[in-house]
């Protein structure tokens, strides 16, 4: 009860009625030997409500263990609605460079944060998206990760760190953060790897999202990393279908 009222920054007076209604909820329960608090069983049928109303991201649960398990990396499942990419499930590898985040952050889709879900949109969003003096930049990296299939980000030395408490890593927004072309013989340093899952009417239902990434890949390594990606995901969007 301590740990909890001070993670939570209410006096013991105040938490204590709250504890008492969610154990008698069965949404906690309280331990008789210790007196501490874990999660109760009536929360596994919320979970599983909630799980059924994102039968794509219950769908790709075992492809994201089978490609974090291959890869060595971390594979995170994002969906998008109303301008905000969400966290909605991930799986992490021991050797993932990353550790695992809280489900439910989220990012606002704006340039060049989002490349995933704007690279298959229609002109207009394409247009509100890339707006501003990187314009020709973005333009081109849409269309580069459209005709392969998938988004390469990387990490940069310079420019604005945005969206930091939001996203799976502090990741710095600069005209080279989205890639175009990409050299085989070249060294990079990938933040990320992404490639969408179609719905049957060619939206988007899910974007899975490579991270925990060796610090430095060669443009070959990346690629075949993300052939990978676009092979698991392609069969989704199959099954979908």
């Amino acid at each position: 009860m301590a740990e909890l009222a001070r993670r939570l920054r209410l006096n013991k007076a105040t938490l204590y009625p709250m504890m008492a209604t969610l154990t008698e909820a069965g949404w906690l329960v309280r331990e008789p030997a210790g007196k501490s608090f874990r999660l109760g069983p009536e929360l596994i049928a919320i979970g599983e409500a909630a799980g059924k109303r994102l039968p794509a991201t219950q769908l790709a649960r075992p492809t994201m263990v089978e490609l974090a398990t291959e890869l060595g990396v971390t594979c995170a499942a994002f969906t998008a609605a109303d301008g905000i990419a969400t966290l909605t499930d991930q799986v992490w590898d021991v050797r993932s460079t990353v550790q695992p985040l809280r489900s439910g952050l989220w990012a606002a889709i704006k340039a060049p944060f989002g490349a995933l879900f704007t690279a298959w949109a229609d002109d207009a969003t394409i247009d509100e998206w890339a707006a501003g003096p990187n314009a020709d930049v973005y333009r081109a990296s849409l269309k580069a990760s459209r005709d392969r299939g998938y988004v390469v980000e990387l990490r940069t030395g310079s420019g604005n760190v945005a969206m930091s408490s939001s996203l799976i890593e502090t990741m710095i927004v600069d005209r080279d953060f989205l890639v175009a072309g990409l050299d085989p013989a070249a060294a990079y340093s990938p933040s990320t790897i992404e490639a969408p899952v179609f719905e049957p009417d060619g939206s988007i239902a899910l974007g899975l999202v490579l991270v925990g990434l060796p610090r430095t890949m060669s443009g070959a390594e990346i690629e075949a990393m993300a052939e990978r990606l676009v092979a698991a995901t392609t069969a989704l969007s199959t099954t979908l279908r």
